[in-house]
Parts: C-alpha cells; sequence; structure tokens
C-alpha cells in the first residue's frame, strides 16, 4: 500500500505546483507503480535507486520488496517531504538531495556489495544525459526501469534501419539489452503531459565485451560522427575523423567488409564497433 500522499493531496496541503523547468509529472495510479516495480525483478537483499522519487509512488513499493533503498531528488521541497514521510512511517530508505547526473553508483555498489538497480521517471530533459551516465558506470550497475517519453524509449529500444535508430541505440545494445515493456497514458499522470510514456528495461551484463580494446569514449565518438549528419554516407561522416582524410577512411571500411556509401543508420551495433576497432588502429 502506498504510504505516500497523492500529488493532488500534497499540493492541497501545501500550496504550490509541479515545477515545469523540473519536468515534474507525477504518477498517480497504484497499479501501475506495482507493475513498473514487478518488471524490475526485485530481489529483499538488491541495492535499488530511484531516480526523482517525487512523491514516492514507485518508492512506496520498492520499500515492500528491497532493504537497501536509496533515492535521488533534486527537488529539495520533495526531499525534504520524503525524509519526513520516511521518519515518520520507520523506513529506512536513505535520501540524496542532488543531480542524479552527479550520483556516485560505484560507491553504492561497493557499499552494498551488489550491482545496483535503477528505477525512476525519467523527465524528458534529463533522459539522453541519464543513459550516457548509466553507460559510463554501467560496471555497477545491474539493470534499470524507467517510464521515458514514448518516442525517446523508442529511440532507445530501435534496431537498425529504422528513423529512430541514433547514438543511445547503438551504445545501449553494445554493452546491454534495452526492452521497450509497455505504454502509459498522460492521464495516469498529475499533471497530465502531453505525450504517452513507455516503460523500458536495460540490463548491463556483468561480464562486459570487450571489442577488442576500444573504449567507450572512443566507441561514442565513432557513433557521434556516424549519425551527426544522418544523410552522409560513412566515408563522408567519418572523414577527418583523428585526421583521416576521406580516402583513407574509404580504403578502412573497405578493408573490413563495410561499404563506406551506407550511411550510419543501415549498421549494426556490431558494426560500428568494427569501424571504431579499424579506425583506432589496425586497418588504417
Amino acid at each position: 500500500m502506498n504510504d505516500f500522499l497523492s500529488p493532488q493531496e500534497y499540493f492541497r496541503r501545501f500550496g504550490g505546483r509541479p515545477r515545469k523547468g523540473l519536468g515534474q509529472h507525477f504518477l498517480t495510479q497504484p497499479k501501475t507503480a506495482e507493475k513498473i516495480v514487478s518488471v524490475a525483478d526485485l530481489a529483499p537483499e538488491d541495492a535499488v535507486v530511484e531516480v526523482g522519487p517525487g512523491l514516492g509512488i514507485l518508492t512506496a513499493h520498492l520499500l515492500e520488496v528491497c532493504q537497501k533503498v536509496h533515492l535521488v531528488e533534486v527537488d529539495p521541497v520533495l526531499a525534504e517531504y520524503l525524509e519526513k514521510a520516511l521518519r515518520e512511517r520507520g523506513h529506512g530508505a536513505r535520501v540524496y538531495r542532488t543531480d542524479v547526473l552527479r550520483f556516485n553508483w560505484t560507491r553504492v555498489a561497493k557499499e552494498t556489495g551488489r550491482r545496483v538497480v535503477v528505477v525512476g521517471n525519467l523527465p524528458y530533459l534529463i533522459t539522453s544525459p541519464l543513459m550516457f551516465h548509466l553507460l559510463e558506470h554501467r560496471r555497477a550497475i545491474h539493470h534499470g526501469v524507467f517510464m521515458v517519453q514514448k518516442e525517446v524509449g523508442q529511440r532507445l529500444a530501435a534496431s537498425p534501419g529504422s528513423k529512430n535508430y541514433g547514438v543511445l541505440s547503438v551504445l545501449l545494445n553494445l554493452y546491454g539489452r534495452v526492452q521497450a515493456l509497455f505504454f502509459i497514458g498522460p492521464g495516469q499522470f498529475y499533471p497530465p503531459p502531453k505525450v504517452d510514456s513507455l516503460v523500458i528495461r536495460i540490463d548491463f551484463p556483468e561480464s562486459q565485451r570487450d571489442f577488442g580494446g576500444v573504449d567507450f569514449s572512443m566507441l561514442r565518438a565513432v557513433v557521434n560522427a556516424a549519425f551527426q549528419k544522418r544523410r552522409k554516407t560513412l566515408a563522408n561522416s567519418l572523414a577527418g575523423f583523428q585526421g583521416l582524410g576521406a580516402q583513407r577512411v574509404r580504403e578502412a571500411l573497405q578493408s573490413v567488409g563495410i561499404d563506406p556509401g551506407l550511411r550510419g543508420e543501415a549498421l549494426t551495433p556490431e558494426d560500428f564497433a568494427t569501424v571504431a576497432r579499424c579506425l583506432a588502429g589496425g586497418a588504417v
């Protein structure tokens, strides 16, 4: 059962309104919150970090399942409310008053002795930055379940050749696995957003792939270059990368069996790893 106030009751009692600048749209349906926590497949001993807990509708269900719950809330007013509500109910969750993009995932994983599970209702403006942040700290993270704007979620889970396929589609599927789970309509939030939401799950395997010694920053740079101007061919998109001319890039791509006349959207994530290895050393 949800011990926390509904958004409508909270703002009726304490005044104020949801902060547009923080993208605050509060989930109001406990059954949906329960479903989201359910697909996170949590065990009692898991260390779970909730991003943007707001007024605690997901938190209530996380506390029923896990002993180690960490809440990251950038809004100081909501953080204070959560701390008070948790104390009054005797819950042991810890509240961090910070921007999640500065959160130390590795420290929590070390403190708890387990890779972290991340759950959250993500505002549009932080979704992409947070995905890159999670990728950089992927060794400390087991998996995550997130509510995101539908269009954003479809981009994260997109396959090669689709219009939604892009940088994060490639990187998330190189280092992990993305699943689109179910949609949530705007009527389940307060205030209702103008778009549908999508719940996604991202898993990061404990044994990370090597990609021939090519690191994350190199892979990200190659994929960024390939998608910077989507209508350009790979040879033209990557020309100038690490000082290479278009002809050298063309020769390098051909040497590993990749057509330099293709566009980035035609390559699989594994193809991009091949391109990065090729440009990083051997084939050029």
